[in-house]
């Protein structure tokens, strides 16, 4: 892949924005990814946008489908202008609002603020799988709090050979969440390769241990998935890959035309 724009170390990211919903078993892996990359190129323009993970999962328990975004924006403007532009603006089915989609089921979206992010490893080779938890908190404003713990977090994450970690929080819902990201083994299978990334990463000890306790934090969410896509407007800006697809195989490549990519310059 020819990735673009994106370097390791501190990401300079004021805020993100998740989303996790499930997909009806009638809509084809195929057909999924064809809509993502299609719809990517109205969505992935928006300003300040400097990447998206887009999760998929298959519930261990009923096999339904779980899908969604992990975003990361300069600033909390723009996160919240992403918001506003997809509630009440962008329609890709007329007069459907996009989050109103019949097939979005239990949308669960969140604007957070980004208390620390980071990439060990380059994007282009080893952001395959991601695991998003979420904990409630007791109330107040955590910003110092978590201001003083980024740094264990972070090394946190170095010692456990992640490739990102994003630390957030949400003082509306009175929420903190951690986004890990991690490789795929080198595997001549990648199949199993994929499974055995996603099975450690669920099963690496959290990084939530390291956060305050005078937070009285309570875990409500905690997903590990694949990465299906991953949008690279900065790449596409600097003439590169608009997009990345890190687990394929064993899922799908897109099936569409590709898009312009215009030269840098």
């Amino acid at each position: 892949m020819d990735i673009r724009g994106y370097r390791t170390g501190p990401i300079q990211a004021e805020a993100a924005f998740t989303a996790d919903f499930a997909i009806p078993d009638d809509v084809p892996l195929q057909s999924l990814m064809d809509m993502v990359e299609i719809e990517r190129r109205s969505m992935d323009v928006r300003p300040g946008m400097r990447h998206k993970y887009t999760p998929l999962r298959f519930d261990p328990a009923t096999g339904v489908r779980q899908v969604g975004g992990r975003y990361l924006f300069d600033t909390w403007e723009h996160v919240l202008d992403y918001d506003r532009f997809t509630t009440s603006e962008l329609e890709f089915e007329p007069g459907v609002k996009f989050w109103d989609r019949p097939f979005f089921l239990n949308v669960d979206r969140h604007d957070w603020r980004v208390a620390g992010a980071h990439d060990f490893t380059p994007m282009a080779t080893t952001h395959d799988v991601s695991r998003l938890e979420r904990w409630t908190y007791r109330d107040g404003d955590p910003s110092g709090a978590l201001a003083t713990v980024w740094p264990a977090v972070r090394a946190g994450a170095e010692r456990q050979g992640l490739a990102s970690v994003w630390l957030m929080f949400q003082l509306e819902e009175r929420q903190i969440a951690i986004l890990t990201v991690a490789a795929r083994p080198a595997d001549d299978d990648p199949g199993a390769a994929t499974s055995y990334a996603l099975t450690r990463l669920e099963r690496t000890e959290s990084l939530g241990r390291l956060l305050p306790g005078k937070l009285e934090v309570e875990r409500v969410f905690d997903r590990t998935s694949v990465i299906f896509t991953t949008w690279l407007p900065q790449s596409r800006l600097a003439g590169g890959d608009p997009a990345g697809f890190p687990v394929s195989p064993p899922m799908p490549l897109p099936h569409v035309p590709p898009s312009h990519v215009p030269p840098p310059g």
